[in-house]
This record gives C-alpha cells, sequence and structure tokens, in this order.
C-alpha cells in the first residue's frame, strides 16, 4: 500500500511539473507576440509602408527595363520615394543589349521620374566581365543613363581604369571616365 501512494505522489509530481512547463512556455511563446499597435510604433512616422524581401520590376511598353532585389522596402508616400535596402539591381539595355547587376547599401526608385539613386558601397558587373565601384551611382530612366560623379574603379581581365565621374549608356553600351584618369593595361604573354 505504501508502495501505491509513492507512485501516485511521483505520478501527481510528473503532472504538476508537465502543467507548470506547459504554462511557462505559452506565457513566454504570448509574451514575445506584438500586436500591430506595437510593430506599426517601431516604423518611422514618415514611412507609409514598409515590405521585407522585395522583387520590384519595371517595364515601358512592356519591355523589361530593370529588377530590383531587396531585403526591406520602404514607401515614403509624401517624397514620392521608394527606398529599397540591401538592394541589387539588373539593368537591362535597350534591345537586350547588356545586362549589368548593380549592387548598394540602399536604391531610392523615384516615382516621378523613374530614375533611380544607388548609395552606399556600389558594385556592379556585366556580362562580359567587366566590374566597377563607386560610391554612389544614379541611373536616369529618360536617357538610359547611369552615372556618378563619384570616384570610379573599372576592372576586366585586361586593364584596370580609375578616375572621377562615369557615364554608361545603356543603350549603345558606350562609357566614359570623365576627370583624372589613369590606366593599367596589361599584355596577354605568348
Amino acid at each position: 500500500m505504501q508502495k501505491f501512494n509513492k507512485i501516485k505522489q511521483v505520478l501527481a509530481l510528473v503532472v504538476i511539473a508537465a502543467a507548470a512547463y506547459l504554462t511557462v512556455v505559452i506565457a513566454v511563446k504570448y509574451h514575445r507576440l506584438k500586436g500591430p499597435v506595437d510593430i506599426l510604433s517601431d516604423l518611422p512616422k514618415n514611412i507609409d509602408l514598409s515590405l521585407q524581401k522585395v522583387h520590384y520590376t519595371n517595364t515601358k511598353d512592356g519591355v523589361l527595363q530593370w529588377d530590383l532585389l531587396a531585403r526591406k522596402v520602404d514607401y515614403y508616400n509624401d517624397s514620392g520615394i521608394i527606398r529599397f535596402s540591401q538592394a541589387e539591381m539588373v539593368l537591362f539595355g535597350k534591345g537586350g543589349s547588356g545586362k549589368y547587376t548593380l549592387v548598394a547599401g540602399t536604391a531610392d526608385y523615384l516615382k516621378k521620374t523613374g530614375d533611380v539613386k544607388l548609395v552606399g558601397n556600389v558594385s556592379a558587373n556585366n556580362e562580359a566581365g567587366l566590374t566597377f565601384t563607386t560610391g554612389h551611382l544614379e541611373y536616369s530612366a529618360s536617357r538610359s543613363l547611369v552615372s556618378t560623379d563619384d570616384k570610379v574603379r573599372l576592372e576586366d581581365a585586361s586593364m584596370i581604369v580609375e578616375g572621377t565621374g562615369m557615364e554608361l549608356r545603356l543603350d549603345s553600351r558606350k562609357l566614359k571616365v570623365l576627370h583624372n584618369v589613369t590606366a593599367v593595361i596589361q599584355t596577354r604573354k605568348k
């Protein structure tokens, strides 16, 4: 009889411990969840919409102009700016005349003009193996032009070009480094 009472006591203790454990788990999980009001209070007041993991595509007359992937997007209705954070932008030249991939800390899309301003350790490459880096870059949709007035470094398999200011016309694939240009051309060994 005494053994039976001990088993009852142990079982009662196990049931009480399991109930206490479940109560703690539910309380911790419920406490971690934020309500909609709490989430909204975390956002800056001037942001009208904020999304995460976004793929944004821009077309003109049914033709793909560019794709933009971002970790986070903030939409500012008053200023007409859409800010993409940790952005990767893929630009397509007219008639498929080249594809350029640009990576930046942020990319601001200006709704009025369709232009994009990329800022923060901008790096880019194309299908032919050309890479370039700069501090900031602007894409003009109306002129199909990528430009910067910042320092720029271009590199491919046979050359390195550094300078200040750059213009790249996507439709003609013409690239100009504007000022203080230095270049190193490597010759092939036979």
